[in-house]
C-alpha cells in the first residue's frame, strides 16, 4: 500500500500536469494558472521530502539495531531510501513513469472509481485526478473521445467555431477586426465584420454547466474495462450532443448558451406572406439577406426544424424536381438551393402563432448563414463526474452525474438570416 504522502504527492503532480496540458503554448498560460501549478508542485515536493526523511530515519534505525554481519559493506552510502510502502521516492506513486503509463493508470483509476467510489485502493486514488472543487476529472483520453464524437452527433458544434477556454467567460473582443482599407485608415470606426467595436465594450461568451446523468446497473459495473468505457461514452455523447444542439439553436442565454433563434441582434430575414407556408421564392430571398462573404457554399448552410423540413421537402421547381435533394452518401447532408441543409429540432417548431394579428409567421423555424464565422462555442474541454450511490440503490443502480462546461453565442449577427413561418 502506498504511503499516504506519496498518494497526495501523485495527486498534486497529476493535477499540475492537467493544468499544464491545457496550454500547449506555455506563453499563453495565465499567471493564476502558473501560480496554482507552482503551489501543487511545491506541495508534492514537500510530501516527497517528508517521505525521504522518514525512509532515511527507518533505514538508519534498522542499520543501527541490526547485527553488524548483516550490514552491506558495498553500500553506496545513500541508504537506498524507499517509501513506507516499498516504493522508491523517485517514483511518486510508483506507476507514473511515462505518459502512456500515466494515461493508462488514470483510466484504470477512473473505472475503479466508477465501480467502487471512495472505497477504491490507495494505488488507484493516487492516479485519480480532482479539480480545485474536489470534482473527479474524467480522464483526458475519454474527454478527447467525447469531444471528437460530439460534432458527429450534434449539428451546430460541427459547423460553428469552437474556442477552448480555461475561464468562466471567453472574451471575443480580442478577435475584432474593426476596419480595413487602402491608404490612410480612420481609427475608431465601427466594426465592419459584425463584431463590437474595439477596444470599447468587448463582448464575452459565458460558460455554463451542462449536466448529464448516466445510470449503470450493478451487473454492468462488472463488465470489462473496454465495455464499460464504451457504454458510458456512447450514452454521454448522445445526451450532451442533444442538449448542446437545443441550446445553440434556441437557448435563452440565461443558465445556458444563447441560441440562434434567441439572438435579437439578428434583425434580417423574411417573414412568410402566409403563416405556416413555405415558398421557393421566399426561401431564395432569405439567402440574400446576408452579405456575400457569408454565402460561401463551403461554410454556409440551412438549419430547420422537422416541421419546417416537411414543408420544404414538398417544394418543387418548374421542372418538377424537389428543391430539397437528399444526399447519396450517409456521410453527407442533404442540399437545399445548392447549400448544405441540416435538421435541428432545437429550433422553434412551426405553429399557428401569428405576428401582431397578421398572416405573417412568427416562428424562426428556418435559419440560413455561416456558423463558422457567425457563431462561437466556448469549450472548457474538461468533464467532471460525481458518483451517486444511495440515490438509486433501490433500483439496483448507481448514478454518474457528469458536468460539461460550455457556452455559445452569435458573434456576427450579419452572418445569419431567419425565415419566420
Amino acid at each position: 500500500m502506498a504511503h499516504p504522502l506519496l498518494v497526495r504527492a501523485a495527486q498534486c503532480i497529476e493535477a499540475a500536469r492537467a493544468l499544464n496540458d491545457e496550454f500547449p503554448e506555455k506563453t499563453q498560460m495565465p499567471a493564476e494558472v502558473a501560480q496554482k501549478m507552482d503551489a501543487l508542485l511545491g506541495e508534492a515536493s514537500k510530501a516527497k521530502a517528508q517521505v525521504e526523511r522518514e525512509a532515511k530515519l527507518t533505514d538508519l534505525d534498522n542499520y543501527l539495531t541490526a547485527p553488524h554481519y548483516k550490514h552491506d559493506m558495498n553500500a553506496d552510502g545513500n541508504g537506498g531510501a524507499t517509501g513506507a510502502g516499498g516504493l522508491s521516492v523517485d517514483q511518486i506513486g510508483g506507476i507514473y513513469t511515462t505518459d502512456g503509463q500515466r494515461k493508462q493508470a488514470k483510466a484504470k483509476a477512473f473505472l475503479e472509481y466508477v465501480r467502487k467510489g471512495q472505497h477504491m485502493g490507495h494505488e488507484h486514488k493516487a492516479a485519480l485526478v480532482e479539480d480545485a472543487d474536489g470534482q473527479v476529472l474524467v480522464p483526458s483520453d475519454w474527454v478527447g473521445t467525447i469531444l471528437r464524437e460530439l460534432p458527429r452527433e450534434g449539428v451546430i458544434r460541427s459547423l460553428a467555431t469552437v474556442q477552448p477556454t480555461t475561464s468562466n467567460k471567453l472574451d471575443i473582443g480580442v478577435i475584432t477586426v474593426a476596419a480595413a482599407g487602402w491608404g490612410k485608415l480612420e481609427t475608431g470606426t465601427t466594426a465592419t465584420d459584425g463584431l463590437p467595436e474595439d477596444p470599447a465594450d468587448k463582448d464575452t461568451i459565458e460558460v455554463h454547466d451542462l449536466n448529464a446523468l448516466v445510470k449503470l446497473g450493478v451487473d454492468q459495473l462488472e463488465d470489462a474495462d473496454d465495455d464499460l468505457e464504451s457504454i458510458i461514452t456512447q450514452a454521454l455523447t448522445l445526451k450532451l450532443a442533444e442538449q448542446e444542439d437545443d441550446a445553440f439553436a434556441n437557448g435563452s442565454g440565461t443558465g445556458r448558451p444563447r441560441g440562434l433563434a434567441q439572438a435579437t441582434t439578428i434583425t434580417q430575414g423574411v417573414a412568410s406572406a402566409v403563416g405556416e407556408t413555405v415558398t421557393g421564392d421566399e426561401l431564395k430571398r432569405v439567402q440574400f439577406q446576408v452579405p456575400a462573404q457569408f454565402r460561401r457554399k463551403a461554410t454556409a448552410a440551412w438549419l430547420y426544424h422537422t416541421s419546417a423540413e416537411e414543408k420544404i421537402a414538398l417544394l418543387k421547381d418548374s421542372e418538377g424536381r424537389y428543391l430539397l435533394q437528399p444526399s447519396l452518401s450517409l456521410e453527407e447532408p442533404a442540399t437545399l438551393l445548392g447549400y448544405r441543409a441540416f435538421t435541428v429540432d432545437g429550433l422553434p417548431a412551426v405553429t399557428a402563432t401569428v405576428d401582431g394579428g397578421s398572416a405573417a409567421g412568427n416562428d424562426k423555424s428556418i435559419m440560413f448563414g455561416d456558423l463558422r464565422q457567425g457563431y462561437m462555442i466556448a469549450d472548457r474541454r474538461r468533464i467532471t463526474v460525481t458518483r451517486l450511490t444511495e440515490l438509486y440503490a433501490t433500483e439496483g443502480k448507481i448514478g454518474l452525474l457528469f458536468r460539461h462546461r460550455v457556452g455559445g453565442d452569435v458573434i456576427r449577427p450579419k452572418a445569419f438570416a431567419w425565415y419566420k413561418l
